[in-house]
C-alpha cells in the first residue's frame, strides 16, 4: 500500500447539534437528546425505560445556530 506524504489539512466545522441531558425518573442516569424540539419519549440506555420529555424551544436553537454561524464561529476566533 502507498503511503501518501501529502499533510492532513484540518476540517473547520460545518453544522452542530445541541445535546440536552434528561434525568432518568427510574435510575437518575442523565439521557442526551439531541435538539429535542418535540413532545417524545426518550428511552433510558442505562435502564431501558422510557419517559416522557419536555421539548426546547426551536427558536432558541435557531438563535444559537445564528449566532455560532451554525458551529463556524466556534472553530475561527476572528469570524466576527
Amino acid at each position: 500500500m502507498k503511503k501518501s506524504h501529502e499533510p492532513i489539512v484540518p476540517v473547520a466545522p460545518e453544522g452542530m447539534e445541541i445535546i440536552f441531558f434528561y434525568p432518568c425518573p427510574a435510575c437518575g442516569r442523565h439521557v442526551p437528546r439531541a435538539n429535542p424540539i418535540e413532545v417524545t419519549l426518550a428511552v433510558c440506555d442505562n435502564c431501558g425505560k422510557s419517559f416522557p420529555i419536555i421539548p426546547v424551544d426551536e427558536y432558541s436553537l435557531q438563535y444559537i445556530r445564528i449566532i455560532l454561524a451554525n458551529g463556524r464561529a466556534t472553530a475561527d476566533l476572528d469570524f466576527m
